[in-house]
């Protein structure tokens, strides 16, 4: 053996040993002095991955600085109130953002991440991705932003702690939010060996796709397969094989979500949760490809998958760009939150990635309490393909648009689920409606699957729904003459509605004590949950707004409930419906409802045990929160 090439061999051999050593270093509960923690933590990701031989091409991170020399921007932030920009940086090299001018310069407005910036020589910037507004972009999925582009995460969203510090992370809870460069540098591409690994959580995923951090195409569109290597984090199951409810972190490698070659997740592995979780695919472009997770917060990595890729995709055909929040043709429906990531050359080592996952856990990420939760309004569909109302008749009767007005059978509660999507529940059984190869009919007594929708705002107004089941859109078919069924690929008249928003009388039944809500003294007083049967004082309209929210009209006096600024209790004293009316109709585990007030975006209580008036001061739902939801 030549001379030269036993030094690279001695020089790669201490190179894996230190990896190892610094990861056996910073694990929790082996007994090192701070000295020795300090001395370990001062690799940061970047660096480890360079001295194991799989260098950074790509690094992001809202958070903090992935490289211990990094010194610069970590996002960009525009604000609305008057469109300027603001870089948000870090304290120090090697150091946590600095959010303190961020959140001065975003005070008394709202602000949106516009760029997050690599931290590596090659510069390869993420901006808002281009969607379909870009040239030769036209044929993937258009964004809800100007010309087909994506939109950008909301600046303030996400408020965590690195080491204590505070921070924020990029909340991805709208269909659209999404950030691509189409030409990024020095990356590899083809059959190249490539690695990526994302900080992201399980606090917020979805369905859908696709939440995305890795390589995609280059024009926004779907490419053919294995043109993508990109982690995905959410609960889609492309193959329709898994096991258990997700999320897990799977490959997508474009015209599928892998957890294995087949598709489908391990059996011993049904979920892969925590509200800081690391996430990690590597793929060597011909045999192997291989999927890992962790917690962020302690611990080691598991490995869920490694082995040959699926057929179809060798060799890979990885072009140079990257992505983050969609798909590779743009694909706007995942949802999740991203605080770190990067993309790297070759094929990271074991000790490598073990190094890195202990380094992410002694950075101290915490304080992770993002809660979306699932709301509910009023709601009728009337069909396009014949004008009538559609009926869940109950019984076991399908659906079908054929009742010329509204009533019980034709009323819906539209819950939007945390990850925004929606479901549908019919009134005239109380159960969910359920999609596949067979007509829809609302049979079911909890969501899954195939009672989820994505719900499709159309350029006429209307809407329309594709069944998580099967991928297809609802149809009123034969002309709204037959059940409606989710079997048709594109959208015509026949696959639009109308959202009729409804009302409904209503009382409420507070959990804090069991007693019924009365606008009391004939409206003239607040609310308080002091009454122990039904009257006009406890009968309010439940108003289903236009944005989803709803508000309440008291019998009482025939006033709008309000909030006012959120500081004061809930009194009927409004005509007419604005912010301090309206709330989020919160559906909980237990079947209850609860009200976040739009005046503060607290959730309302019936104080002392529902011995004082309701008020939105609560930051959490307990029991004090919750109410029976009874219809009159």
């Amino acid at each position: 053996m030549p001379v030269t090439a036993m030094l690279r061999r001695r020089t790669r051999l201490v190179a894996v040993f230190l990896l190892v050593f610094a990861a056996a270093l910073m694990m929790p509960g082996l007994g090192l002095s701070g000295t020795a923690k300090a001395a370990a933590a001062s690799s940061l990701p970047c660096d480890l991955y360079s001295a194991g031989g799989t260098p950074c091409e790509a690094a992001y991170s809202t958070t903090r600085a992935l490289s211990v020399s990094y010194a610069g921007p970590l996002y960009q932030v525009q604000r609305a109130s008057d469109g300027s920009r603001l870089d948000v940086r870090v304290r120090s090299a090697g150091g946590v953002v600095d959010v303190a001018p961020e959140n001065s310069f975003c005070g008394g407005t709202t602000c949106t991440i516009t760029e997050l910036y690599d931290q590596t020589a090659n510069a390869n910037h993420m901006p808002i991705s281009p969607g379909t507004s870009c040239s030769g972009c036209s044929h993937g999925i258009a964004g809800p932003g100007p010309n087909g582009a994506d939109i950008g995460a909301s600046a303030l969203a996400l408020p965590v702690t690195v080491g204590g510090q505070p921070a924020y992370g990029a909340l991805f809870n709208a269909q659209g939010i999404g950030y691509r460069i189409t030409n990024a540098k020095n990356v590899p591409t083809g059959s190249q060996p490539e690695g990526v690994y994302m900080l992201t959580s399980s606090n917020l995923t979805s369905n859908g796709c696709c939440f995305d951090f890795g390589a995609g195409e280059s024009n926004d569109t779907d490419d053919g397969n294995a043109t993508m290597n990109a982690i995905y984090y959410g609960t889609d199951c492309w193959t329709q094989n898994c096991t258990g409810p997700g999320p897990w972190v799977g490959g997508d490698l474009e015209n599928g979500m892998y957890f294995s070659n087949t598709g489908a997740n391990p059996t011993s592995i049904p979920s892969e949760k925590g509200s800081f979780l690391t996430a990690w695919e590597k793929n060597n472009g011909t045999t192997n490809f291989t999927l890992k997770y962790g917690n962020g917060q302690q611990g080691g990595l598991t490995q869920s998958y490694s082995g040959a890729l699926p057929n179809g995709y060798n060799p890979m055909k990885v072009q140079p760009s990257i992505e983050l929040g969609t798909g590779g043709d743009n694909s706007i429906w995942g949802d999740g939150e991203f605080f770190e990531g990067a993309v790297l050359a070759g094929f990271p080592s074991d000790a490598t990635e073990n190094a890195v996952q202990a380094g992410v856990v002694a950075a101290g990420f915490a304080n992770n309490t993002t809660y979306v939760p699932s709301t509910a309004s009023l709601v009728s569909l009337k069909a396009h393909a014949n004008g009538q109302y559609v009926d869940a008749a109950g019984s076991g009767s399908a659906l079908i648009a054929n009742a010329a007005s509204t009533g019980k059978a034709e009323t819906f509660d539209l819950i939007t689920n945390p990850d925004g999507t929606a479901s549908l529940r019919a009134h005239s059984d109380g159960e969910y409606v359920t999609a596949g190869t067979s007509p829809l009919i609302a049979d079911r007594t909890t969501i899954g699957s195939a009672e989820t929708y994505d719900l499709i705002t159309n350029a006429d107004g209307s809407v329309s729904f594709r069944a998580h089941a099967n991928g297809d859109y609802v149809t009123a078919e034969n002309a709204g003459a037959s059940a409606l069924i989710a079997n048709r690929t594109a959208i015509g008249p026949w696959e639009e509605f109308d959202v009729v928003r409804d009302t409904a009388a209503v009382s409420f039944r507070a959990h804090a004590n069991n007693d019924y809500v009365t606008a009391e003294n004939g409206g003239a007083a607040s609310l308080i949950a002091n009454r122990t049967a039904v009257g006009p004082w406890e009968t309010f309209d439940l108003i289903s707004n236009s944005d989803g929210s709803v508000s309440l009209r008291a019998h009482a006096n025939n006033d709008i409930v309000t909030a006012g600024t959120g500081s004061t209790a809930l009194i009927a004293s409004r005509t007419s419906i604005g912010t301090g009316e309206e709330f989020d109709l919160v559906q909980n585990a237990d079947g209850s409802v609860g009200f976040r007030a739009h005046a503060n975006y607290q959730y309302v209580t019936a104080d002392n045990a529902g011995a004082s008036p309701l008020i939105p001061n609560r930051n959490v739902i307990g029991q004090w929160e919750e109410f029976d939801l009874i219809y009159d």
